[in-house]
């Protein structure tokens, strides 16, 4: 059953965080956008904590819940985004927003899964989907490092 995109006016405040501050991901500037889809936009973190590269797709407008489809959506973009960016790496995290800075934008980031980064540790305790750029493979892992089911090619 899908959900409605504005769920809660509490929850989709339009441009403010619950305390009336400005959103981060809303300010964001045109100059720093790598790509923009005709809902989302596609940017490099602001601290790459030790990465080659570290990405995040956020949804055009502030809201912090989305429907199925878009969800979907969102993935397929930034798995076809990492694809490109990551191409150096032989494997790539897109992650749960576990320990989201701004929880009240609905976003995803995307980095390699290098050991020496600052937040390798962190990785570890983030449910993520891992993807393998050799094989295609696509797994959904844990943080009590059990992956869920077996890992479908990607096409």
């Amino acid at each position: 059953m899908a959900q409605h995109l504005r769920t809660n006016p509490k929850e989709n405040t339009g441009g403010s965080t619950s305390a009336s501050q400005p959103c981060s991901l809303c300010n964001i500037s045109q100059e720093e956008v790598l790509a923009e889809f005709q809902r989302w936009k596609l940017v490099r973190t602001k601290t790459m904590k030790g990465h080659r590269e570290r990405l995040m797709l956020f949804h055009r407008d502030h809201v912090r819940t989305l429907d199925e489809g878009s969800i979907g959506e969102a993935y397929l973009l930034l798995m076809k985004a990492g694809s490109n960016f990551f191409s150096y790496a032989n494997e790539w995290a897109i992650f749960e927003p576990v320990y989201a800075t701004v929880p009240d934008h609905w976003h995803r980031v995307a980095s390699d899964l290098d050991e020496k980064a600052q937040d390798y540790g962190q990785i570890l305790k983030t449910p993520r989907i891992i993807i393998d750029n050799t094989d295609g493979t696509i797994s959904r892992v844990y943080p009590d490092n059990k992956t869920l089911g077996p890992s479908n090619k990607a096409s």
